[in-house]
């Protein structure tokens, strides 16, 4: 089909009057931002980074580019510029190249500019840079997952933030139990079973009223399947763990008996998220990071909660890619499970697409959410931002060319799917004041 660039522009100019909803962010706070160093290494901690690795980049160089302040703007350049023609057109380079031109001035990343790029990143650190962005992105609040590269131990969720910024998540921490520390934190001393549960239950009645949603994160480490235990048989998995950890002569359990708690404690904490009313978000599809397991990350995995937890909104990220159809089908059947295209417009903006054509064909329009920016760094919402009103545009405009939808149509049908969607099922208006949402 030919492109019609002028109803593409009509309907990008809607999408751009829009307030939107960003539906997951990792960012740091401003004010570790304002605090941190920065070059323009910074723009490769989270993404491309990942595809300069899978362009043959080494990782030890990788490792320099994003952390090594003694090596200078044009000793980083080197040590990636063999690698960046062949990842600059990828949606990860692309973004950068975007947030490039329109924040700084720049065309794009080359030896002659990243000097004045580290420059000028540097001189925007200061108080009110992220409104400026997020202002500029479109973007009114985002939904936040808090990344602790500083150091910190979150225990599911820190009270800290700027709420004209952020709404924040619950973190699905208490379900790390082989990660170093997993018992501190929380307040009491966790001697049993009941001990755990009974912190975990104390975090949701703090910060549930006021949390966006839960959020897990497994499909790095495990299949998403997640069975439904006894607790007759978790609680002495459990108890060995315990004594496993207090340095007793007591095995710990296998993988397999670990994976047998968490599946306990995931429905534990759905069951309290149906009390709550907090949505759910799960991580499914592509896994950031080089070398993953991908088949453990199929949204499909998850049927056997949607049919358990009728009651609880589950929001399921990466359009669960590659398993994009198999999404379209749940959300097609379930009433409680919803698309997120989080991360999808740098992942793959071509399958993005295709699938945002083939799901307006197949679910309702209320089940969509059309954007979260997913990165570290706020250059990189931005960029993220852009390609998504592009590549969402694009797709609508070729629904009016189809004779399916109206210009008129296709503008709300973007404000749903950039906006009105999230605001409805994540329920913000009881969490966020409606100058922060830009009511």
């Amino acid at each position: 089909m030919t492109r019609d660039l002028a109803l593409e522009r009509e309907i990008r100019t809607a999408l751009d009057a829009l307030r939107m909803i960003d539906t997951h962010e990792h960012l740091d706070t401003e004010p570790e931002f304002i605090s941190q160093p920065v070059d323009f290494g910074r723009l490769f901690l989270h993404y491309a980074n990942c595809d300069l690795i899978s362009a043959g980049c080494p990782p030890s160089d990788i490792a320099r580019l994003q952390s090594d302040f003694t090596l200078g703007p044009q000793d980083k350049w080197r040590l990636i510029a063999p690698y960046w023609e062949h990842v600059r057109d990828t949606g990860y380079g692309r973004c950068l190249e975007i947030a490039i031109r329109d924040l700084y001035g720049l065309d794009g990343l080359a030896a002659e500019t990243v000097e004045p790029l580290s420059e000028r990143m540097a001189a925007n650190r200061r108080p009110g840079f992220y409104r400026e962005i997020m202002d500029k992105a479109g973007i009114a609040v985002a939904l936040w997952d808090r990344l602790d590269r500083l150091g910190a131990i979150p225990r599911m969720w820190t009270p800290e933030y700027d709420r004209s910024f952020f709404v924040q998540n619950l973190q699905s921490t208490f379900t790390e139990l082989d990660a170093a520390g997993w018992r501190e934190g929380w307040g009491r001393e966790i001697l049993c079973l009941d001990d755990f549960l009974g912190a975990i239950e104390e975090r949701f009645d703090a910060a549930a009223r006021q949390a966006s949603a839960l959020k897990f994160t497994q499909a790095y480490a495990r299949p998403l399947y997640f069975a439904d235990r006894a607790r007759s048989e978790v609680e002495p998995l459990f108890n060995r763990l315990l004594n496993a950890g207090w340095g007793r002569n007591v095995s710990p359990p296998t993988q397999e008996e670990l994976c047998a708690i968490q599946d306990y404690l995931v429905h534990f904490s759905l069951q309290q998220c149906a009390r709550h009313h907090l949505p759910v978000q799960f991580h499914t599809g592509l896994q950031e990071g080089n070398g993953n397991t991908i088949g453990n990350s199929r949204a499909a995995l998850l049927s056997n909660l949607f049919f358990k937890y009728p009651t609880v909104r589950f929001d399921i990220f990466h359009i669960s890619y590659p398993y994009q159809d198999e999404l379209v089908t749940l959300a097609k059947n379930f009433p409680n499970v919803s698309i997120d295209f989080c991360w999808m417009w740098v992942i793959n903006p071509a399958a993005g697409r295709r699938a945002l054509s083939e799901m307006l064909d197949a679910v309702p329009a209320n089940k969509i959410h059309g954007f979260g920016g997913d990165y570290i760094f706020v250059e990189g919402t931005y960029g993220h931002a852009v390609m998504a009103k592009q590549n969402i545009a694009r797709v609508l405009a070729e629904k009016v060319s189809d004779g399916k939808m109206t210009v008129e149509r296709a503008a709300a049908t973007g404000r749903r799917l950039l906006r009105d969607n999230a605001i409805e099922w994540f329920s913000l208006r009881d969490k966020v004041a409606p100058e922060v949402l830009g009511e």
